[in-house]
């Protein structure tokens, strides 16, 4: 099976990440050391445009799972095996969304073999010194869910840093715009809209019905992404999921979601309407700083 038909079933989505790319650059101010440093909106423009291919396991993910799956009755091992390509740069936020948290715990563990191997297959196509890569996927910023990876050292204090951004669709549901429409109801219709695309990019309803209905070990991995999440955002879920009701679920998921994302809007912004335009669910953002060496 393909890593795109797995996305398509387990919806870890971005299985058109590398359209879209915006690019934006921000030197630092110049000095005569700085002329060394690796320009970094070429990284930037060369992440974009360069693909690749990369082959790895969901082994991680069902061991953590069910273990069962692993043993001699188990799966064939030939179904564990996956295939991603694409940019460099849509590689690596598939990859990063693949560590989302929820307060700090991570969701799932299906694709840590894939972030290991598309972190070795950037950082071989990165310079070997002056340079760090991080992505950021949040809904917004201070939200109790995000993802984040980070690919080399932090910058030397004393160091002039030049940094340029992509931004990369994630695959969730468009979301900013309805929460701008929301924000005179207040946080709590904002963070409604927010949760409730949220829920629906980590599960679309039609196509986590289709895994929840499918082969070992795409039918397992959904129930126990499903169940992850219900522990993790304080909902009962099992019910729902076990009759493959996913709309349901969903709908758990985001009721106990909004509210969380309600106090952590009035925590960081000022009005409803700050916090709907600070709205991220639709991008992984990366950036590239470079120093140097």
């Amino acid at each position: 099976m393909t890593d795109l038909v797995f996305d398509v079933t387990v919806c870890l989505l971005l299985v058109s990440a590398s359209i879209g790319l915006v690019v934006t650059a921000d030197a630092g101010a110049s000095t005569s050391a700085d002329h060394a440093a690796i320009d970094a909106d070429g990284v930037a423009s060369s992440l974009a445009t360069s693909t690749a291919t990369v082959n790895y396991s969901l082994a991680p993910g069902v061991e953590a799972a069910d273990p069962s799956l692993l043993d001699a009755d188990g799966v064939d091992p030939r179904e564990l095996d996956r295939t991603a390509h694409g940019s460099l740069a849509g590689l690596l936020a598939r990859a990063t969304l693949g560590a989302t948290t929820i307060d700090g715990v991570r969701l799932t563990r299906a694709r840590d073999d894939f972030r290991t191997r598309t972190a070795a297959r950037v950082a071989s196509e990165l310079p070997t010194r002056g340079i760090s890569v991080a992505a950021v996927w949040t809904p917004f910023l201070g939200a109790p869910v995000r993802a984040t990876d980070d690919l080399g050292p932090e910058s030397p204090s004393s160091a002039t840093v030049h940094s340029a951004t992509l931004d990369v669709p994630s695959g969730f549901p468009a979301a900013r715009n309805d929460a701008v429409a929301a924000s005179d109801d207040g946080f709590d219709a904002v963070a409604r809209v927010v949760a409730n695309r949220t829920v629906s990019g980590l599960f679309p309803p039609a196509l986590a019905r289709l895994a929840l209905r499918g082969d070992e070990p795409v039918s397992t991995l959904m129930t126990h992404r499903y169940e992850r999440a219900g522990v993790l955002v304080n909902a009962s879920v099992a019910p729902e999921v076990a009759r493959e009701e996913t709309r349901a679920a969903n709908a758990d998921l985001a009721a106990a979601l909004a509210p969380r994302f309600a106090d952590a809007m009035r925590a960081r912004y000022d009005t409803p309407r700050a916090a709907a335009e600070a709205v991220s669910v639709g991008r992984v953002t990366i950036v590239v700083r470079t120093w140097s060496a």
